[in-house]
This record gives structure tokens, sequence and C-alpha cells, in this order.
């Protein structure tokens, strides 16, 4: 908790931050916009503009997760909801700082979602190679990189291009620079390649993260189904 509480005395008072905000019978989180201000640690407030807070649908019950871009690397911080107020406050205390690595766990989650990986040309590299482009699927994604399958083998020591289609309610294709950190061949010949993303907009790595936690909702939401099912049928 004390290093919690340092993270919190780190942020500027005044600072945007990102929040996702789980909701009411829904799998999805609200994404919005609002203003740190400092308390008491571990507590701290979120300022929001008029009509942004979807007061009636908040589920106080879940933890929100917070995205605070620190002029560097981005802290996320995973925090409860103690209060709302007037419609457009919500008063926090803070569970845990989410490092780096943390954060690529946390946000990882199985999903099998269209992926096409094409070629990067910048005006420093030499553009004289062939374009090309794969296309492939998902195994997992996170807000940092992904795990991709594909037919052929992409290159394996070059930054690339990927478009990838978003698996929400209203799929979105997010744009990325990344380059591929391991690659191996499958017994069926196809190729498994992780790949880390090295240019991202703050937008495309909501989007990512925000649909990460509505996948991780459902798995959680079927777990819980499939462990109670289990204990029925054991007690009948």
């Amino acid at each position: 908790m004390t290093s919690d509480i340092d993270t919190l005395k780190n942020i500027q008072n005044g600072k945007p931050v990102r929040i996702f905000i789980p909701l009411l019978n829904r799998p999805d989180r609200a994404r919005a916009q609002c203003v740190y201000q400092e308390t008491s640690p571990p507590k701290f407030t979120l300022l929001f503009k008029p009509g942004m807070l979807p007061v009636d649908e908040i589920d106080i019950g879940q933890p929100c997760i917070i995205s605070i871009d620190m002029g560097g690397p981005t802290v996320s911080l995973e925090a409860m909801i103690q209060k709302i107020a007037n419609q457009q406050t919500l008063e926090m205390t803070i569970l845990k700082y989410i490092s780096h690595e943390q954060m690529r766990e946390f946000f990882r989650v199985d999903a099998v979602t269209q992926v096409l990986s094409k070629s990067f040309h910048t005006q420093f590299a030499n553009n004289n190679s062939e374009p090309w482009s794969l296309q492939g699927e998902t195994v997992d994604i996170s807000g940092s990189g992904i795990l991709a399958i594909f037919t052929d083998k992409p290159p394996a020591d070059r930054q690339v291009h990927l478009e990838i289609t978003i698996p929400s309610a209203e799929p979105e294709t997010v744009n990325v620079v990344a380059h591929p950190v391991r690659t191996q061949r499958l017994n069926d010949n196809r190729y498994e390649v992780a790949y880390h993303f090295d240019d991202i907009s703050m937008e495309d790595r909501d989007k990512i993260i925000g649909c990460c936690l509505v996948l991780q909702r459902k798995l959680l939401r079927l777990k819980v189904q499939v462990n109670t099912n289990e204990t029925l049928g054991d007690q009948l």
C-alpha cells in the first residue's frame, strides 16, 4: 500500500486522466476523460464535465481502471468508487498500482479476431523492397501487444504495420506499428508471432484495453457459472 500511495503523490493535481467505469448488467465499460484531484491518500477524487457520468448505470461494486500519461510511461491504477457526488464527481480509493509488466498480463485476454500484418516503410528506411501483407488472426490481445497466427512467416527482424479488428459490440480497426519479439513454427506449418506495440495512439490503446476488460468480465462470469454447475452436480 505504501508504494501505491507514493504513486498517487507523484500524480500532478489537476492532471487529465482516463477511466474505464464498470456498468450494471452490461459487460462493456464506459470510457471517459476526467481530472485528478488530490485528497488524502489512498483516497482521491475524479472530476467530470456535466453529463459525462452515466450515474444510474455505474456498478460501484466493481473496480475501475484509471490510465495516466506521466509524460513517458503510462501509469495504470485499479481503484474502487466510494461515492458518486453531485453527478460530476467520483470519490475513489486506490486498490493497487499496475506496473508495466503487470499491465501486459492484467489486460491480456484470449481473443480471436482478424489482424493484417503489412510492410512498414519510413522516409529513413530502405523502401526498395516490395510491399507485402499477411492476413492472420489473434490468439490473445493486450494494450501492449498481440499473439497472432499466420499461414506464412512474416519478417522476423523488422517493424510492421498492424491493422487489428477490435472484437467489440461494434467492431473497429486500430492501426499500430509493432515489432516481432518471438516467432515460432507450429506443427501444422503455420507461424505464431508475438508482437509488441511500438507506436499506438492513446485512443486506440484505450479501445483495446476497454475491449480486454469486457472480455475478462465475460470469462469471469463463465468461470463462475461453470463452478456453480459443478458444485450443483456434486450435490445431486
